[in-house]
């Protein structure tokens, strides 16, 4: 795996530096004045890295909770200050008595916190690249130097976006068996009361209890000496089959109930019945013969019919694990927190769309299954209907948060890209931002004015990637 040094300097670090797995992120850190050169360092792993990763925009220097987790690891408090020099000591000094050589990091692209960068480490060039800054400008030249700036932030954002989705960045292997997460409520109890009351958003684990801390603490270092690799089972792909199997179905059914007549020509009969055969392509494979509606003189309509659907839809994939003893108890702490998060997962999904499948086959919707009880469908019986359909979807949708649904829409054109707005390029119309900084001392760069939504929930743009560039931030570094 190559890794790369942006500096002034011309030495290879004798202490905990960063750096960046992309050439164009640490070029960013050279930035020479006019006409000096900016050296690169490039570097190849002679083994595998032990490194921990901290998961989020754990590299973006702002308040709100992005810093926590690891300040808590080798502070045990959150670490409200500006000092990375202080950061990278701090973790540095905490993990080695885990053999760690470092840490990953995301911002708009990732970075390796490295402890010691004569182990482990060769390198492979050191090269003095050509400053981008031009140190004469013509009247006929058009470009600026806000122009140069756009088009290496646009580089850089663009070089970040490679890794967005699926597999991410495949040089850095995660090992699922030692995941630990501040949303283990068996280990982090004190954070429950207060997430009640907050968007996921804003959940952050800064007001953790000591006792937690500790617990956290300790889990992880069972995580880190634990020799052995758990159960064996790829818990990505596991993640990356119930996603593919229900992102497109999920978004499609949606976008069904949110459209209307004008739009489409279809009238509220069809659109139902559309809906309605989405959700069963969604659960052919789970509804068998036997499953029919109960007759409607043995009592109220009820959807006690369902049950073996819904409980193969939410079981089939994770049935193996439970029910195979050499399995199950080979598991860490770490897989059973992640086989109850998507047996969870799995559950919602099933329970949503078998529900309202089951109300659609009582209104006459369903193009296999009829409810003898039920008549031809109208479209003033089906208004509530599909209120509560559109509702429960709402409700799944921002319970899941998946980040595949997280796309420009409309999609962008050919000379732009869709950039969701990461630290420092927090990009509002008009001004450029960085986000809410922690306290203490910043570079000049980073006062900027901000809007508070743009961080906080920061919602997918466009952003074009040929000139004329949007309004873009000053990096801070």
């Amino acid at each position: 795996m190559l890794l790369y040094h942006g500096t002034r300097l011309s030495e290879v670090p004798a202490v905990p530096e960063w750096l960046a797995t992309d050439p164009e992120h640490s070029y960013l850190f050279t930035m020479s004045g006019p006409g000096k050169g900016s050296r690169q360092f490039t570097f190849v792993t002679t083994r595998p890295l032990k490194v921990l990763y901290f998961d989020g925009s754990s590299a973006a220097k702002m308040k709100g909770g992005p810093l926590d987790s690891q300040d808590i690891l080798w502070s045990g408090d959150p670490f409200t200050q500006w000092d990375e020099r202080s950061r990278i000591n701090g973790l540095c000094d905490w993990g080695k008595q885990f053999g760690l050589d470092g840490f990953v990091r995301m911002e708009m692209d990732f970075e390796v916190m490295l402890c010691d960068f004569s182990d482990g480490l060769e390198i492979v060039s050191q090269l003095d690249l050509v400053s981008s800054r031009k140190p004469h400008r013509s009247s006929s030249d058009n470009t600026t130097k806000a122009d140069e700036i756009s088009q290496l932030v646009t580089t850089v954002i663009e070089t970040g976006s490679w890794h967005n989705h699926y597999p991410g960045d495949p040089r850095i292997e995660l090992d699922f068996s030692r995941l630990v997460s501040f949303y283990d409520t068996s280990l982090a109890p004190s954070l429950v009361p207060s997430r009640r009351q907050q968007k996921r958003y804003e959940h952050r684990p800064g007001g953790v209890s000591a006792i937690d801390v500790q617990a956290v603490r300790q889990r992880l270092a069972d995580a880190l000496t634990t020799t052995g690799n758990g159960s064996g089972i790829q818990w990505k792909s596991l993640f990356r089959i119930i996603t593919l199997r229900y992102a497109d179905r999920l978004e499609m059914i949606r976008y069904l109930l949110n459209t209307t007549e004008a739009e489409t020509s279809r009238s509220p009969v069809e659109t139902a019945k559309l809906v309605q055969q989405q959700l069963r392509i969604s659960l052919t494979p789970y509804i068998i013969m036997g499953a029919v509606p109960v007759d409607e003189d043995a009592g109220p309509r009820n959807h006690s019919w369902t049950a073996s659907i819904f409980k193969d839809c939410a079981v089939t994939h994770t049935d193996f694990i439970s029910s195979s003893p050499s399995i199950a108890s080979s598991l860490t702490p770490s897989e059973q927190l992640i086989l109850r998060a998507i047996r969870d997962t799995n559950k919602e999904i099933c329970r949503v769309t078998v529900k309202m499948w089951a109300e659609g086959v009582f209104k006459g919707l369903d193009p296999v299954l009829k409810d003898s009880s039920s008549s031809a469908p109208d479209a003033d019986g089906l208004g509530s209907l599909m209120d509560k359909w559109k509702s429960e979807i709402d409700r799944l949708f921002e319970w899941l948060d998946w980040s595949v649904w997280v796309k420009c829409r409309p999609a962008c054109g050919f000379e732009e890209m869709c950039y969701l707005p990461t630290w420092p390029f927090l990009v509002q119309p008009g001004a450029p931002a960085s986000g809410p900084k922690p306290e203490g001392p910043s570079p000049p760069a980073a006062e900027h004015s901000d809007e508070q939504n743009d961080w906080l929930i920061p919602e997918p743009k466009c952003l074009r990637r040929l000139p004329p560039f949007n309004p873009t931030p000053r990096h801070p570094y």
